[in-house]
């Protein structure tokens, strides 16, 4: 195995596979990338046993990629990416020296790294799932970005840890919760589909930092994996076990009371109170009536603050309401638009945030029980 290749180009595809690595995997040969090379392309591949990434590179103008013999081998992950990341040089030549040692080679020296077998790295199915749809990387950041921060991170119950994709006809329904709060975005595709599948958070955020702006997204999948597919590089991943909750019971549709807020006024009003929390939770109260929203902190080792909001209009019968001001700020900043409706049903029942421009973004959260 030896090939040269241009130094930025081999470190941004060695990123790219080593975004599966983990250094905690139970099998060794997982905490490195697999190097394939064959006559006409370099195959890097990295999986933690739950997630993988193959990229594959073939000769031309940007990579300087000459071939000069095949073979494989598998490089610790960590420190293959820490030296080529920090070579102060154009090129650089790896070549393998006998089944235990890589070696690199510049115009300045030499490096030499451990390597182990090719045939020790586990088996990794890329085969492709029958099941498929496309989504432009636009519309896959706003999904991420949209429902992703909404999922649970515990470990007690898996599916939450995911986003759930739902089709049906031509629409497209990505949801995330940890059962306190709800993101979904809403999607047109391109042709009527049907799939219900939760993948998990954090390989959509891998996915999300591996795109490009140019290449679409071919997603394929079946029951038990998907497969995203750009440019030059496939992700896998497992999909999450277990039935998704049925979301669409806890979005409120018929409301009595509603409030239009300016997004950045709101927003930096509860981030001006971040510090006052109570068992480490921020809660705050919001005072609305015709007269005026108020927005109301106390932390009782802290203080407290009580402020008015300028730009704030409340229709209805007078209301105290208090949220998690974290879960009310994360939904905010998702849903990115100037001014924000929040549409109630009732003292302590879910409550809807959209963008008052965009109905294809909707938040939801939970009120918490308040005893002063």
């Amino acid at each position: 195995m030896k090939f040269s290749i241009d130094r930025r180009y081999l470190q941004d595809r060695l990123s790219t596979a080593a975004r599966a690595v983990s250094p905690f995997s139970p099998l060794p040969a997982l905490s490195g990338i697999l190097i394939q090379v064959k006559d006409d392309c370099i195959i890097f591949t990295g999986s933690d046993s739950n997630i993988a990434i193959q990229t594959t590179i073939v000769p031309g103008e940007l990579n300087q990629l000459r071939i000069d013999s095949t073979g494989s081998a598998c490089v610790e992950s960590k420190y293959l990416l820490d030296i080529v990341r920090k070579l102060d040089c154009d090129t650089v030549e790896l070549e393998l020296m006998d089944y235990t040692l890589v070696r690199l080679t510049t115009d300045n020296g030499t490096f030499n790294i451990n390597s182990s077998s090719a045939d020790e790295y586990p088996v990794v199915d890329f085969t492709r799932p029958k099941d498929h749809f496309m989504l432009t990387p636009e519309d896959f950041r706003q999904i991420v970005s949209s429902t992703a921060f909404a999922c649970s991170d515990k470990e007690s119950k898996p599916v939450l840890s995911g986003v759930n994709f739902h089709a049906s006809g031509n629409e497209l329904h990505c949801s995330g919760t940890d059962t306190y709060r709800l993101a979904r975005k809403t999607l047109e595709l391109n042709e009527n589909q049907s799939f219900n599948m939760t993948i998990s958070a954090r390989t959509l955020n891998e996915v999300m930092k591996s795109l490009s702006d140019s290449d679409p997204i071919d997603i394929y999948t079946d029951k038990r994996k998907v497969q995203f597919v750009f440019g030059k590089t496939i992700i896998q991943s497992r999909l999450l076990d277990g039935a998704f909750p049925p979301v669409e019971r806890i979005i409120p549709t018929e409301f009595s009371s509603r409030l239009v807020v300016d997004t950045q006024e709101l927003s930096r009003a509860i981030d001006r109170t971040n510090f006052m929390k109570n068992a480490n939770v921020h809660l705050i109260k919001l005072d609305c009536s015709e007269e005026g929203v108020r927005i109301k902190v106390r932390a009782a080792e802290i203080g407290n603050s009580d402020e008015k909001l300028k730009d704030a209009k409340w229709e209805g019968e007078p209301m105290n309401v208090t949220l998690n001001g974290s879960y009310v700020l994360d939904a905010l900043k998702a849903l990115k638009g100037e001014r924000t409706e929040f549409s109630f049903s009732g003292q302590l029942k879910p409550i809807r945030l959209m963008d008052v421009d965009n109905s294809s973004t909707l938040m939801v959260v939970v009120p918490v029980r308040s005893f002063d």
